[in-house]
């Protein structure tokens, strides 16, 4: 009985991994799905389904470029904060710091892509 739940569970966690990874054509084929579902569901004319694409994108369009701002912004406060730790930290001390975050962002990194490979190598 226990191997029976586990088993069950271990699929529906399965699935759910699967469902979780999608890639750009996936989601521009269920844009246009979505599309063609409101086209049938509310009576659309092509002028209108063309017009709500075209607010589709352009609401995109707006929340990539806010995305890079606010990258933009990230990046500033994270070379301020260096600046303030160059001004308190003594040249050793700071080196030393920088060693250690790029230590700590390697294993990050290696940490992501040993995931990554393991969700890849599940499909």
């Amino acid at each position: 009985m226990k191997k029976l739940i586990l088993s069950v569970a271990f699929l529906g966690l399965g699935v759910f991994g699967f469902a979780q990874q999608t890639s750009k054509a996936d989601k521009a084929q269920k844009r246009a799905e979505h599309l063609q579902q409101m086209k049938q569901e509310l009576n659309l004319t092509d002028a209108q389904v063309a017009q709500l694409n075209a607010l589709h994108e352009a609401n995109a369009a707006e929340r990539q470029q806010e995305m890079a701002s606010k990258k933009a912004e990230r990046m500033q406060k994270m070379q301020q904060n260096n600046a303030e730790l160059q001004k308190i930290l003594t040249p050793e001390q700071y080196k030393k710091y920088q060693d250690i975050k790029a230590k700590k962002m390697a294993e990050k990194k290696a940490n992501f892509q040993s995931r990554r490979a393991a969700t890849t190598v599940t499909k």
